[in-house]
This record gives structure tokens, C-alpha cells and sequence, in this order.
């Protein structure tokens, strides 16, 4: 298969690439980390975030599937149009747009983003593709099942979910060197319709072997496996609960060496880019990642 890149609003990504760093920047005083929300003056947080970040990843509404975030589609644009535009005439990195809903998807682009990170991998809306394609833009695809493949490893049961969605997006148009892949650390089965949900329990994922948190660490002790797919990998997993669960805290606030340590453990194992909301402390922790992938790098698969 040989070496994988693509181009990520405009940022080439892949093997032989930097390490990159994607900066969470919400919109929605509903995240699980409140620390990324900026309340008062987003283009002064976007500009802080851009010293430490090669692209900055904004989301109106807030995915965390075990709270209730939920909100309409008007609501998450709203939030989008009050800010965007500014967004986009001060920051020189690309911006993404963090949302599944094609209509967010297509505003966003059309006011100057440049990528879309859909969590549901284009599955809940299979239009999604549609406006990518349209755009000529980049798109993270989430690993999200529709049903419970029990019995198969989660490396296994992740591959699978994310070749239906890069297949799905490339015979729609969307070029496959503007396809990024993520596990989806943190996410369980895709609910069937947009409407609220939250999720709870041991064992989101369909499988009484596989307690949630047992689940992400999986995936992120096998992430190589994912380069069968010839896609480079972004990998999120800054703050989240799982870490949380590990440590033995309650407060997304106090996970930041955790999430250091899972972030320079999965840029070991093969992340292409790492979304984060530290970006500054994640840059010097995958920094020495970097150096010790240039020893021993990924092997061609």
C-alpha cells in the first residue's frame, strides 16, 4: 500500500508529514470541557489556539454522547453565523467545521472553511458527502456503527465501519486524498435519528466483552491497524471520559496528563494528527513522539 497522505483544508497530512495538532475551539456552553469553550471573545481564543496549532477544528454544537447536548439545527447555525465569518478573516490555518448536519456543513464552507469533521463518519445524513464533493473539501470520517458487530475485536469492528464510510464518500465524489479517518475514541453506536440521546452504561458498544472505556483503550493500543485503509489517522482523545474512568477523577479539568500520555502513546502507534484542546502542552508531548516514530517508523502495510 505503500506511504498514506491526504490533504486536510489544504494541509498535507500523512506519513513523512509533521505531527499535526487540530485545535478544538466550541461554540457550545454544553461541552464536557469547559475549558474550550470560548464564552466572550472567540477570535482572541482562535488566535491564541493558532500559535500552537496547524488547524483549528470549530464546533457550534456539542457531540459528547453521555450528556445532554443536544440542539436544533437553527440553534447550532446561529451560534456558527454569529462567529464564523470573523473566525475565518483572522486565523491563517484552515478551519474545520465540527458538525454532521449537511445544512451547518454547507454554511461553513461556503463562508471559508475548509474541511468538515462529521462524528457520525456521514451515516446519520448520507448527504453529507454531497456537499463535501460539492466544495472540493476535506472531510474527517468517524468510525460509527449502525449496529453491533458482538463477537469481533473493536479494531476489527472500526476498520469495517470506517471503509463503509470512505467508500460511501469516494463514490459520491469526495477525492480519496482529502479523506481523514478517526476511531471515534469516546463515541458508541450511532443513534438512528437527530434527535436528543444520551448514552450511559457499561457497555455502549453492543458487546458484554467490551465495557466502553476497555473499548478505547483497545483501539488506541491497535491503531496501526487502521493503515489498512490507506487513509492517515486523526486521533482525538483529549479530556474524555475514559481517561477520566482510568485516573480515578470526575472532572474533565484534572485529565491533562492523561491526555498527554494517551496522545503521545497514539502518535507512537501511528497518529497522523491530534485533535486536542491543549494544544500548547500536546505539541511538546508528541514532539518527543516524533522523535522516537523516527527510529523505529510506522511499517508499510
Amino acid at each position: 500500500m505503500g506511504r498514506v497522505k491526504a490533504v486536510l483544508g489544504g494541509l498535507t497530512v500523512g506519513d513523512g508529514e509533521p505531527l499535526r495538532i487540530m485545535a478544538v475551539l466550541n461554540l457550545s456552553p454544553e461541552s464536557f470541557y469547559k475549558g474550550s469553550v470560548a464564552h466572550a471573545d472567540p477570535v482572541s481564543r482562535a488566535a491564541e489556539l493558532e500559535k500552537h496549532s496547524d488547524i483549528l477544528d470549530v464546533g457550534a454544537m456539542s457531540t459528547a454522547p453521555y450528556l445532554e447536548t443536544w440542539i436544533p439545527p437553527e440553534k447550532e447555525l446561529e451560534r456558527l453565523r454569529s462567529v464564523l465569518p470573523d473566525l475565518v478573516a483572522a486565523v491563517k490555518i484552515p478551519i474545520s467545521i465540527d458538525t454532521y448536519r449537511p445544512k451547518v456543513a454547507e454554511y461553513a464552507l461556503k463562508t471559508g472553511a475548509a474541511a468538515v469533521n462529521d462524528v457520525t463518519g456521514g451515516k446519520l445524513y448520507p448527504e453529507m458527502c454531497r456537499v463535501v464533493a460539492g466544495y472540493g473539501a476535506s472531510v474527517v470520517l468517524v468510525a460509527r456503527e449502525t449496529h453491533p458487530r458482538a463477537g469481533l475485536e473493536p479494531v476489527k469492528r472500526v476498520v469495517e465501519a470506517l471503509r463503509e464510510s470512505v467508500e460511501r464518500f469516494e463514490k459520491c465524489g469526495v477525492e480519496r486524498e482529502k479523506i481523514v479517518v478517526d476511531p471515534g475514541i469516546g463515541f458508541p453506536l450511532l443513534p438512528p435519528r437527530d434527535e436528543p440521546y444520551v448514552v450511559r452504561g457499561e457497555y455502549r458498544h453492543g458487546d458484554p466483552q467490551w465495557p466502553w472505556w476497555k473499548w478505547d483503550l483497545h483501539l488506541i493500543a491497535n491503531l496501526s491497524a487502521l493503515r489498512e485503509l490507506g487513509r492517515p489517522i486523526l486521533v482525538g482523545v483529549s479530556r474524555k471520559s475514559f481517561l477520566r474512568k482510568i485516573a480515578g477523577v470526575e472532572r474533565a479539568e484534572e485529565v491533562l496528563p492523561a491526555s498527554l500520555a494517551a496522545e503521545t502513546v497514539a502518535a507512537l502507534n501511528g497518529a497522523h494528527v491530534i485533535r486536542t484542546h491543549n494544544p500548547l502542552e500536546t505539541r511538546q508531548a508528541v514532539k518527543v513522539a516524533e522523535a522516537l516514530r523516527s527510529i523505529n517508523p510506522p511499517k508499510e502495510v
